[in-house]
């Protein structure tokens, strides 16, 4: 069964072509800065460049041509025709109550464009690419597999908001939560690498990056997550304001002189590591500045740190105890000095940082005689995608 799997950006097509359930990687691809006057294109089969190239890509109709021409060109011999592409799974980011791993259905499809504003960088282009693959794959299943569908699962009282009745019950406005498909391979990995009873388990998963989440799993099932009605709550992020009360943005607004809009843009691209730090949301750069004596990145790095520690605590006391806790992410594989702090914090628990291990980024860092499991894991959000889609196909039969 052939399986493309897509993540598409405000720009942006990432995709792979795999072969399930064997899980072979045949091909990938990304195009960047799509809209732009030359979009940027890097396709690969297996390990190997096959063409780097730029071309005018005005939306991600064309993008999507462009993807798929590659995929049926005779020489690369990876497709002979588009009949031979079973599925598409989509990593999809919201659709309100029709979260999940589901087929990309009209009234999904339609819940996509009303939740919009909830993810106005990915779901107005996915929307765009879904209707172009439609148009050229009339008889592939397409399947969303939607970032929050992870923590469906989770109690109710875990997802509401103390608002009026209405505002849920009429406009869905509750914790959804994101990067499930980061959460789901990572939670999967850690109770196999560790051996763990498939349902008996406490594991806290700490995806951080440029955008990051942590997520509180018990027992095969997520209970809790930092992110809530949007990705722009809990943690403070690369250009994320993070967890904020909410009536600083009449305040900001009044004083600024600033419209809802410019103060809800600077919270999104102008806030978070970025703005506190004054440097950028990448924390290589931040180190970097730290490095300098830049009291504002410390600031920044020291105001991330303790996100994650809050996030942990609550965490901790909510699940009654902890397994494991595992990083990933390009900053939680990539910063050992973060985990080392993050993972002190949790030494009177009886939790034991193998320094060299945590040094070398090793899979588990923590001594043998640990009572808390410390893991570092690179993520693999399409092979998650992939094997849902799989799933939901399957159902169908």
């Amino acid at each position: 069964m052939k399986v493309i799997v897509c993540n598409i950006g405000s720009s942006s097509l990432k995709f792979q072509l795999l072969e399930m359930p064997a899980e072979n990687l045949l091909a990938r691809g990304h195009i960047e800065r799509v809209g732009s006057d030359l979009s940027a294109i890097h396709y690969f089969i297996g390990s190997e460049k096959v063409n780097e190239s730029q071309l005018a890509l005005p939306s991600h109709r064309e993008a999507v041509q462009n993807m798929l021409d590659f995929l049926v060109q005779p020489e690369y011999a990876l497709l002979k025709n588009l009949d031979k592409i079973d599925a598409v799974g989509f990593k999809t980011i919201q659709a309100g109550d029709k979260n999940g791993s589901v087929l990309l259905t009209p009234d999904v499809l339609e819940a996509m464009a009303y939740y919009k504003n909830l993810a106005p960088a990915h779901n107005p282009p996915y929307l765009t690419a879904i209707h172009r693959l439609r148009e050229l794959l009339p008889d592939a299943p397409l399947v969303g597999v939607f970032e929050p569908g992870f923590h469906l699962d989770a109690p109710d009282y875990a997802k509401v908001y103390g608002t009026p009745i209405d505002w849920l019950t009429e406009f869905g406005v509750k914790k959804y939560g994101y990067h499930g498909a980061s959460h789901r391979f990572v939670t999967a990995e850690t109770v196999r690498i560790l051996g763990l009873p498939a349902n008996a388990h406490k594991i806290i998963t700490c995806h951080l990056g440029g955008s990051s989440s942590l997520c509180a799993f018990k027992n095969g099932v997520s209970i809790d997550t930092s992110m809530g009605f949007t990705p722009q709550s809990g943690l403070i992020q690369g250009t994320r304001i993070g967890d904020m009360d909410p009536y600083v943005l009449p305040y900001i607004m009044d004083k600024k002189g600033l419209t809802l809009e410019q103060a809800l843009q600077a919270c999104a691209k102008e806030a978070g590591l970025a703005g506190l730090s004054g440097t950028s949301g990448d924390m290589r750069d931040i180190k970097a500045a730290i490095a300098k004596g830049c009291t504002q990145a410390l600031l920044a790095r020291n105001k991330f740190i303790y996100d994650i520690k809050r996030y942990l605590g609550e965490f901790l006391v909510l699940m009654e105890g902890l397994d494991a806790v595992t990083f990933t992410g390009g900053i939680g594989e990539k910063d050992a000095e973060l985990r080392h702090e993050i993972l002190q914090s949790l030494h009177f628990l009886g939790c034991a940082m193998d320094t060299v291990k945590n040094e070398k980024h090793d899979t588990i860092i923590s001594t043998q005689r640990s009572k808390i499991a410390a893991l570092v894991l690179e993520t693999n959000e399409e092979i998650v995608v992939a094997r849902e889609t799989v799933a939901v196909v399957q159902g169908l039969n």
